[in-house]
């Protein structure tokens, strides 16, 4: 049980120091605007930023002409980082950007346990928002539905698809597209 706990916490260490140092290279700074974001701005660029991910932290802190800056999270939009990814911040966790069309599609890395009494491993978990600045939910058939109350057949649609076991999430290689973003196109015609 010791090393149980032991391995967990070296895993959440190594994942925040990970997200810490992805933030910290030339090509990342912060989006401190929605605006900044939808025309790729990024204020404080090769400055080091610490992102805080690690145990929920609510601010950002970035290295500005010599002097250590502290940036509330809820108070900016999010970050790009060296790998060339987009976050947007919400309720202080980093929400990776990984669909804009329509509406906005977010992935992010959650432990989760495993079965047998193994410990957590990450999994990836997915939410959208109706609009860039609007929550973010959980990526499910009920949010979805609650989300479009305007567009009867798209929630139809998922409903439908979502019986026959498909992934909201899952990705349609042959389209380049997210399969629900596909269901909103034709629920749309």
């Amino acid at each position: 049980m010791k090393t149980l706990k032991l391995s967990i916490i070296m895993l959440i260490i190594i994942v925040g120091f990970s997200q810490q140092s992805n933030a910290q290279n030339q090509s990342s700074g912060l989006y401190l605007t929605l605006n900044d974001y939808q025309n790729h701005k990024l204020s404080y660029t090769g400055s080091p930023i610490s992102i805080h991910e690690f145990l929920g932290g609510s601010y950002v802190t970035v290295i500005s002409n010599g002097q250590k800056l502290q940036l509330e999270k809820s108070k900016i939009f999010g970050y790009h980082d060296n790998a060339n990814n987009d976050y947007r911040f919400f309720n202080n966790k980093a929400y990776q950007i990984v669909d804009t069309p329509e509406f906005c599609i977010y992935s992010y890395e959650k432990l989760t346990p495993q079965a047998g009494g193994k410990g957590p491993k990450p999994t990836m978990v997915y939410y959208f928002s109706k609009k860039n600045d609007s929550e973010i939910l959980p990526l499910t058939t009920e949010d979805i539905a609650a989300a479009f109350p305007d567009n009867p057949k798209f929630r139809n649609m998922v409903e439908i698809e979502s019986r026959v076991n498909m992934n909201l999430y899952a990705y349609d290689k042959q389209s380049h597209e997210y399969k629900i973003k596909e269901l909103y196109a034709e629920s749309l015609k």
